[in-house]
């Protein structure tokens, strides 16, 4: 369940406050979400990574109403495919900005 949470915040932040609905049960990882000065950092598990790349969850915020929603979700699954190729693979990403105006980093680690 704390995926599925760390996945919404995620999401509220990209500006997707329905994404919950959206996200089955994840696994049971300990996402880490950290307060960085002007957003925040998420870093996904490789178990949390493997089920984003299994579930396609990027699909699901690309088509939410809001501007950043299509390139989070397309990067978010580009990453997760990219780090699922190895056991330790996993994604971080970090979104600045204010819910109308957001950026931010996103990387694929292995």
């Amino acid at each position: 369940m704390r995926v599925v949470r760390a996945l919404a915040i995620g999401a509220l932040i990209a500006g997707a406050a329905s994404i919950s609905a959206a996200l089955g049960a994840g696994t049971a990882g300990a996402v880490a979400i950290t307060p960085v000065p002007g957003g925040v950092q998420v870093d996904l598990t490789p178990g949390d990574t493997q089920w984003v790349h299994q579930t396609h969850v990027g699909q699901a915020l690309a088509g939410l109403p809001h501007p950043s929603a299509a390139s989070f979700g397309e990067a978010l699954d580009s990453a997760a495919d990219m780090s699922s190729q190895y056991p330790s693979g996993r994604v971080v990403f970090t979104v600045y900005g204010p819910l109308d105006q957001l950026n931010g980093t996103m990387l694929a680690l292995q």
